[in-house]
């Protein structure tokens, strides 16, 4: 198990964790879930693919349909949650963010980028949560005027690392990363 006594060393191993998420198709770090609030105000939890990680920028990047009920709520509140849960390493991760939605020519480089296969994700007929007759009744239409690039803009994130002695300390973005220790 990890023993962390400065700040920094944690912030740093669990940025490391972070950018595996991306690096590493098997990482749990790959596919966070993505926690929205809903009009009447419940949690909305979903599991998404983590596309890009910046920590200079302190970003995140998922991509989604413009038809999907997150673009709905993202509109009203752009702010959402981010959990992240690393079994190997004992490692929860909770981050805040403030969402930018991209969509239109500027993501253009992002579209080119999804693999022909993947692109079915953006574009389902009828649209993501609407009510079906059949488990299969839905068709695939590619469509990158319905591909959307969520940017996460992060504020703050909260590591809790478990062992013998557990470990949790708080970061924000206003106070330029120093952090705090927090008891478990």
């Amino acid at each position: 198990m990890k023993v962390f006594q400065k700040l920094d060393d944690f912030l740093d191993f669990a940025w490391g964790q972070i950018s595996r998420g991306k690096a590493d198709k098997k990482s749990p770090a790959r596919h966070p879930t993505f926690v929205t609030s809903s009009a009447d105000g419940f949690p909305n939890a979903r599991t998404l693919v983590m596309r890009r990680s910046d920590r200079k920028n302190n970003q995140i990047e998922f991509h989604t349909d413009t038809a999907s009920s997150k673009m709905l709520v993202l509109e009203e509140n752009p702010r959402a949650g981010i959990h992240i849960w690393l079994p190997k390493v004992q490692l929860q991760i909770q981050i805040e963010v403030v969402v930018e939605v991209n969509v239109g020519d500027i993501i253009i480089p992002n579209w080119k980028n999804v693999p022909t296969s993947s692109r079915t994700a953006y574009g389902t007929i009828p649209s993501p949560g609407t009510v079906i007759g059949s488990s299969h009744a839905y068709d695939y239409a590619p469509d990158h005027k319905r591909f959307a690039v969520l940017v996460c803009h992060i504020q703050s994130i909260q590591l809790l690392l478990l062992g013998a002695k557990h470990t949790r300390a708080y970061y924000k973005n206003t106070t330029n990363w120093q952090g705090e220790w927090l008891s478990p």
